[in-house]
């Protein structure tokens, strides 16, 4: 599981700020929301779901971004010579605010037993630093740390990057933990393998195609009773060949019919028509298809899933529905986490999540961005009514509205 990320001098981060998923020492009043939302790993109390609100331009999705260009490096870093220069160069705004071109990443997380903190510092051009910390006996110590092109390995807690050739090998824009990976090294490759698998993005083409193999996978009915819990109610999910649709495979969701049935009151009788969920269904019903593969095998097997704008598309109930499979362990076996941007205040609810699980973006007076959580507060009741106190401009991270109305010249 995430327990933290961290990044700064990035788009509009100047200074380093940190996403926790730590559970504060706050008690709901009612007393279930802590149980369903808080897992209890490796004696770490964890927070299923975050939120992140604020104003549009604030920074919320370049904190998505952030966290998406850190998977990536950790991914493709070796196989991409250019992925540096290339996602680096996009939009850093904050490098023109600190006059520093070297950007921060780091990812404190849980795995396999074990608690590790990973992260690297880079700028356009290479890797500045790399490290990877990790537990020795209750403390913490170093498993290797990197500058330039120097690298240190602690043999007894990382033997699999002693032997290493990354003298001559490893390029200066590639990561030495994707390095290590790549020769096979269990630490190493755990962890990558989890950043670059099991931390999933919503809003890519091939999301629909995730559900589609459920479907392939003789498991229709699974994803017909996910539909129902939407109150999406379908008799059949068809894939058509994209041959016989003279289509290609970019076009992977026009290959997808609905079955649906139609009655008609007046008689019996009873029609099945198959619906395109691409030219026939609304863009809500695209959108949670699509996540049915991702929260399928997420709350199986754990991981973290991300989405910019959760809210674009869905009813608020049905927001309300998704956020609460998370929260609650009878569906979420596997204590998947979530992390979303929104600005539908229906979810700030302390009957819905925790005062700590939500976070707020604001821009400073140098226009960077600001990440600090509700329970940083102080004077906010656990019970409060967090949407109403959120839109009367009590926590901040609201935009500043100028009047849309010019005052009548009269002559």
């Amino acid at each position: 599981m995430i327990i933290e990320f961290s990044l700064g001098n990035y788009r509009s981060f100047n200074e380093v700020q940190t996403l926790s998923f730590r559970a504060t020492g706050l008690t709901s009043e009612d007393k279930t929301i802590d149980e369903n939302n808080i897992a209890v790993v490796g004696g770490q109390r964890l927070l299923k779901t975050v939120g992140v609100y604020g104003a549009n331009a604030s920074g919320k999705s370049n904190l998505l971004k952030g966290f998406q260009f850190f998977k990536k490096m950790v991914k493709f870093s070796l196989s991409d010579e250019y992925l540096l220069q290339q996602s680096y160069r996009t939009n850093n705004y904050a490098a023109l605010i600190s006059g520093n071109e070297e950007s921060f990443f780091q990812v404190v997380l849980y795995l396999k037993g074990k608690r590790y903190r990973y992260g690297f510092t880079a700028n356009k051009h290479s890797i500045v630093s790399e490290w990877l910390f990790g537990q020795a006996n209750s403390n913490e110590t170093y498993y290797f740390t990197r500058k330039g092109k120097e690298i240190k390995v602690n043999k007894e807690y990382f033997p699999e990057g002693n032997e290493m050739p990354y003298a001559t090998k490893l390029r200066q824009d590639s990561l030495f933990l994707s390095f290590c990976s790549a020769f096979n090294g269990e630490i190493s490759g755990n962890i990558r393998s989890f950043i670059s698998h099991d931390v999933l993005f919503s809003g890519y083409e091939n999301d629909a195609q995730i559900t589609n193999g459920l479907i392939r996978a003789k498991r229709t009915q699974d994803v017909l009773e996910w539909l129902r819990k939407a109150d999406l109610v379908y008799e059949d999910v068809v894939l058509n060949d994209a041959q016989d649709l003279n289509m290609n495979d970019n076009n992977a969701v026009e290959q997808i019919s609905m079955i649906k049935k139609i009655e008609n009151p007046s008689t019996t009788f009873v029609e099945q028509v198959a619906l395109n969920l691409l030219k026939d269904e609304s863009d809500g019903t695209r959108k949670y298809y699509s996540l049915i593969g991702i929260i399928d095998s997420i709350f199986e097997f754990g991981g973290l899933f991300i989405s910019d704008e959760i809210d674009s598309n869905f009813h608020p109930a049905l927001l309300i529905k998704i956020i609460g499979m998370f929260n609650n362990p009878a569906i979420n076996k596997a204590n998947a986490q979530l992390l979303f941007t929104s600005h539908d205040t229906n979810l700030m609810n302390p009957e819905i999540m925790r005062r700590d699980q939500f976070y707020f973006t604001e821009k400073s007076a140098t226009d960077a961005t600001v990440l600090y959580s509700l329970a940083d507060l102080k004077g906010i009741r656990n019970n409060a009514d967090f949407a109403k106190q959120y839109l009367a401009g009590y926590y901040g991270a609201l935009p500043m509205l100028n009047t849309f109305t010019e005052p009548e010249n009269n002559h």
